[in-house]
């Protein structure tokens, strides 16, 4: 896979399932302020929480239908049920809809990274690609605790180097 940094500014995401997973990735997704609908029958409260404090997330409670997956720029298949992040992945790749499934790795047009935020202009995004996210989210946590500092302060000297 290539690492890609777009813009969410502007795309539409569809989040299929209420849980832990949709969680996390809602989280991600509205730090970069995409615009979410996300549609599952059980909605962690974390989530309820989430779409009282932003109007860029409308939360449907009910079980997904075919019809949902339509003017999206990404779908989320991130219910509990294997054979229906299944369905929703045939049916949005049908509708040339990028997908990705959180059950399956090997059934994705794109994953999420671990990102690690330097500063304003540093980003670094860490990546096994979904083979291994605990290894990924320790590094992420073993740079931000033991680098970042150094990585800011390496940046400062190139930038003034620069001028």
């Amino acid at each position: 896979m290539l690492n890609l940094n777009i813009r969410l500014d502007s795309k539409k995401w569809l989040v299929l399932g209420g849980g832990t997973v949709a969680t996390r990735r809602v989280k991600k997704i509205l730090k970069e302020n995409g615009y979410i609908e996300l549609i599952s029958p059980q909605v962690s409260k974390s989530i309820l929480r989430i779409e009282s404090e932003n109007k860029k997330i409308k939360v449907v409670k009910r079980k997904f239908r075919k019809s949902d997956i339509r003017n999206q720029d990404f779908i989320l298949a991130c219910t509990d049920n294997l054979e229906v992040n299944k369905s929703i992945v045939a049916i949005a790749k049908s509708k040339k809809i990028l997908v990705s499934n959180a059950s399956d790795r090997n059934d994705n047009d794109f994953s999420f990274t671990s990102t690690i935020n330097i500063n304003k202009d540093i980003k670094i995004n860490l990546s096994t690609d979904g083979r291994n996210p605990s290894f990924t989210k320790s590094l992420r946590i073993y740079f931000e605790e033991t680098l970042k500092s150094k990585i800011v302060s390496l940046y400062k000297d190139k930038k003034k180097s620069i001028r």
